[in-house]
């Protein structure tokens, strides 16, 4: 009998692997940050394991799924991901799953939400990317000098690291954000991983007033989660979600910077379920 924490794969166009972590009646997807894993979640179950069963993927580039550098030219579009998760939840005989993105895997399930509200039964968002549009990124990544912009930084990083030092020095730049673009870029991997995530997945980009739309006409609750230290994604930006459904968003503040993956995180959503 296999493990239940054991790595599976779900292959719906594209392939992706995931570990399940607790036993309980409610399914949820967990989609975890940039450079990590699936099994981040792991540190949930001791207190979600008999709510929920934590379904966690290994994005794209990540863990043990699949990398597929062709998508460089020819991005992962929002509407083939939700394709995916949709039928996945269809796969383990549910009608909806609770949605659990943090960071990256934010920005994720807030393009989901906008796809397939149908199927999903409540958000959580930790730290999550998305609540704010960057042109820059959107430009460099949408033409072919950007991208081979990109291509070139993965050999020759000095001039991007030069900026980043400079900026800081001008105080343009946190110390937190600097440490944390300069430690996710300081070696051939890591900005390798960069470019193959950054570029892959540059047409997800949700539209909060969509979410929050779906939100209303669905019935579907969010939580966002924000470290109260964070300088990397700021619990204020969690007000340009609110705003548009004030009545369906709900904001909590946790002890911490970036790193949301605690058991107190665990602890705060187990509060927030009825």
């Amino acid at each position: 009998m296999q493990h239940p924490e054991a790595v599976r794969y779900f292959t719906h166009g594209t392939t992706l692997a995931y570990r399940s972590y607790g036993h309980g009646p409610i399914p949820m997807i967990a989609l975890h940050g940039f450079g990590r894993s699936g099994e981040d979640f792991r540190v949930l179950a001791a207190d979600l394991g008999d709510r929920c069963t934590i379904h966690a993927f290994d994005l794209h580039f990540h863990g043990h799924s699949p990398g597929y550098p062709d998508r460089a030219e020819a991005p992962f579009a929002a509407a083939e991901l939700a394709g995916l998760f949709a039928a996945f939840i269809a796969s383990i005989g549910a009608e909806r799953a609770t949605l659990l993105g943090y960071s990256l895997g934010g920005r994720i399930a807030l393009s989901l939400m906008e796809q397939m509200p149908e199927r999903i039964d409540r958000l959580l968002l930790a730290a999550p990317d998305g609540l704010k549009t960057r042109p820059w990124y959107r430009g460099l990544a949408s033409s072919s000098a950007g991208r081979w912009a990109y291509k070139r930084f993965i050999k020759h990083p000095q001039r991007v690291h030069f900026v980043m030092d400079a900026l800081r020095a001008l105080r343009l730049m946190n110390d937190r954000m600097h440490r944390f673009l300069k430690g996710q870029t300081d070696s051939r991997a890591k900005r390798q991983l960069v470019h193959d995530v950054w570029l892959s997945y540059r047409e997800i980009e949700p539209d909060l007033k969509r979410v929050a739309a779906n939100a209303e006409a669905h019935g579907i609750p969010i939580d966002l989660y924000f470290g109260q230290h964070d300088r990397v994604i700021p619990p204020l930006l969690g007000s340009r979600l609110a705003e548009h459904a004030p009545e369906r968003v709900h904001q909590h503040l946790l002890p911490f910077g970036h790193v949301l993956l605690t058991p107190e995180l665990a602890a705060a959503i187990r509060r927030s379920m009825p």
